[in-house]
């Protein structure tokens, strides 16, 4: 950071360098989009005794350096002339300015780098990894589709694999078209895919919205055939029974769909809502304590809420509880369960961590961890 004041000819040394630009420093790594960086800029400007003015004025006292980053319309910064204000924006603004940009870009990378570690880049479904990932994190009652295309060898055969890729590719991009909300799907392996509805989903309408999509999309005349399962209380089984049903659906004429299980066939699916169902997947188990401070306990209940919705999706996660101390108002326990301890570590590391404790209340209000334990599965 130092580098980067001297660079700027900066005639002040760092015991005079004002707190609140080494407070919007420190706030960098912190930096997710470009929102977030022009919501640090703005609120440097202000910290500095400068206000902020739209570019598309003519203001004599802006200074042109748009602290937008993309974000919006632009925004300049504006002091009045030969202010002590208008000195600390033009010493400070341009290498903080630098040093966002440094990090956006950075930011990018981390999540190009991340895309393609996850998605496939034929069908740009989930790969492999991040499917077996989906499918270690299955819960009671949600839906396994295992499809397959039709006669797909007969394509690379007879018009060679590029035609093979060019099917592949429009498949997934009918997949695409056809996902909701929470649906998750991925490229199993060849011309296999998995999709994974929530609980409580119609797997058959979903099916007939595919087929027509495809019908519409497909390069080739050639049709998929699938297998649904639903998961029960051992959720390791429900991929094998949905590719079992698919290769029923295959004996049986292909283009169509088959229940792994008899009882599946009626118009709503079994569901197993039992919490013991839920917890049998988990092999690892996080636990902490909180101290709130008093009087804050609402605002804590809706920020362990928030942070639910923000890890529900994460692989390996099964279930989130947080308890209450009927003793202790202000002291809280939360347990969080998942399929292993290294999908647990992966996302103690992730960028959707860090992002779940934007949600915590800060200042005065932030909970203090009293106690952190960690448990492994061994009996049940």
């Amino acid at each position: 950071m130092n580098g980067d004041f001297e660079s700027a000819g900066s005639a002040f040394t760092d015991d005079t360098v004002p707190q609140s630009v080494f407070n919007a420093m420190k706030d960098l790594p912190w930096i997710l989009s470009s929102e977030d960086a022009r919501a640090i800029a703005l609120n440097l400007v202000e910290n500095l005794g400068g206000a902020t003015v739209d570019a598309s004025g003519v203001s004599a006292s802006a200074i042109p350096i748009d602290l937008s980053f993309g974000c919006g319309d632009a925004v300049l910064p504006s002091a009045p002339e030969h202010s002590v204000a208008r000195m600390l924006l033009e010493l400070y603004l341009p290498p903080f300015v630098i040093a966002v940009r440094r990090m956006l870009q950075l930011q990018g990378e981390i999540e190009r780098n991340l895309d393609d570690a996850s998605i496939d880049s034929l069908t740009k479904l989930s790969n492999r990894r991040m499917t077996s990932r989906a499918l270690g994190r299955l819960q009671v009652g949600e839906v396994v589709l295992m499809i397959d295309l039709d006669h797909f060898k007969s394509i690379n055969d007879s018009l060679g694999h590029l035609a093979g890729d060019e099917v592949l590719r429009a498949f997934g991009h009918a997949i695409h078209l056809t996902l909701r909300g929470r649906d998750f799907a991925g490229r199993y392996g060849g011309e296999e895919f998995v999709v994974v509805l929530p609980v409580n989903s119609e797997p058959e309408p979903f099916l007939e919205r595919l087929r027509g999509m495809w019908t519409q999309v497909r390069p080739h005349d050639i049709t998929f055939s699938a297998g649904i399962s639903v998961v029960g209380a051992v959720a390791t089984t429900a991929l094998a029974d949905s590719d079992a049903a698919m290769y029923r659906a295959k004996n049986a004429g292909r283009n169509r769909w088959e229940w792994a299980t008899t009882e599946a066939h009626s118009d709503t699916p079994p569901v197993f809502r039992s919490v013991r169902g839920v917890r049998e997947a988990a092999q690892f188990v996080a636990y902490s304590r909180l101290e709130v401070p008093e009087g804050h306990q609402d605002q804590i209940d809706r920020a362990f809420k928030d942070r639910l919705g923000a890890v529900d999706a994460w692989p390996g996660f099964i279930a989130l509880e947080v308890w209450a101390d009927t003793r202790h108002p202000t002291q809280y326990s939360m347990v969080s369960w998942w399929t292993s301890a290294e999908l647990f570590q992966d996302y103690m590391k992730s960028i959707d961590h860090r992002r779940s404790h934007d949600r915590i209340p800060k200042g005065d209000q932030r909970p203090k961890a009293i106690e952190f334990v960690r448990f492994r599965m061994v009996s049940q």
